[in-house]
């Protein structure tokens, strides 16, 4: 059974890439036509797949498959990445793949951009992809809503399998550290969202992306004042007797606060206090979630 994995045009403009040096249109000008070895899909299909499957990690024949089907301008994205680190990354960059998640004949990855230098273990950047095994495509997700000038390294977890009426969902959370080796200045912003994804017949379609952390932090020297921005949110989800999905409930509470000093004396003054909760409602008619207002 050969397959062939190629990556879908339909993202093409939305497409994230690994990172903003590259032009998202230069990802994938074309469908790349390479057989993954049968022996190959078969393991992966043979894989008893739980939320913490690690399997792909150590299998570098199917990791080698995989990468080989990327566009060679999305690969050689990993390098530019890392060497926008400074003369200890040059040279360290590779590429890491594992499964987030199998659901039956679809596996849901992880390509990993990262260095093999131990100062920078925690930096990385992330793209979701999901593998078909009955056709051999593999179709990445993209996460940034301006992918040619997107400097984020996202990390990506899977969260819950989430069973909807007419579809069935994957929800990965998406953090956004306020690290990045690359780039320094009076802003830092991290974050985390809960987003559900579920496959169709026209691709991968992201259902519903909710912010569950944001910490938002900024220093003027003229006068010398910090703002800092933190933002909570607890989801709870409320299930049919199926034990399908039919609403979503954010819990949030948002604190801004901009701290003056007297010589090295800080004085924190809230500036704004707000706290609610947002509710999504699953349209099966239409495969969506509908904000509730």
């Amino acid at each position: 059974m050969v397959q062939t994995v190629s990556l879908l045009l339909k993202l093409l403009h939305d497409l994230g890439d690994i990172r903003h040096q590259v032009h998202s249109t230069c990802i994938c000008r074309m469908p790349i036509d390479r057989p993954l070895h049968p022996t190959h899909l078969n393991y992966l299909l043979e894989i008893h797949a739980t939320p913490s499957v690690d399997s792909l990690c150590h299998a570098a024949p199917i990791r080698a498959d995989l990468l080989r089907a990327l566009p060679q301008d999305f690969r050689a994205a990993c390098p530019s990445l890392i060497e926008s680190w400074g003369e200890i990354a040059r040279g360290t960059d590779e590429w890491r793949v594992r499964v987030l998640v199998r659901q039956a004949d679809q596996v849901w990855l992880s390509f990993r951009c990262a260095s093999r230098a131990p100062e920078y273990e925690k930096d990385y950047d992330e793209r979701p992809a999901l593998l078909r095994l009955a056709t051999g495509k593999l179709e990445f997700l993209p996460l940034g809503s301006d992918a040619e000038n997107d400097s984020t390294l996202y990390h990506v977890e899977f969260s819950e399998l989430l069973p909807l009426e007419g579809a069935q969902g994957v929800a990965l959370k998406v953090t956004e550290p306020a690290g990045n080796p690359c780039c320094d200045g009076p802003e830092s912003r991290s974050g985390e969202t809960w987003r559900v994804f579920a496959d169709s017949p026209h691709g991968v379609a992201e259902l519903l992306s909710v912010t569950t952390a944001r910490d938002d932090s900024s220093h003027s020297d003229d006068p010398e004042v910090d703002s800092e921005t933190t933002y909570r949110a607890q989801i709870t989800l409320n299930r049919d007797a199926q034990n399908r999905g039919r609403e979503v409930a954010a819990t949030f509470r948002e604190e801004v606060k901009d701290i003056t000093y007297e010589g090295e004396k800080a004085n924190p003054h809230t500036v704004s206090q707000r706290s609610g909760t947002l509710r999504y409602r699953w349209i099966p008619t239409s495969l969506h979630f509908e904000e509730i207002k």
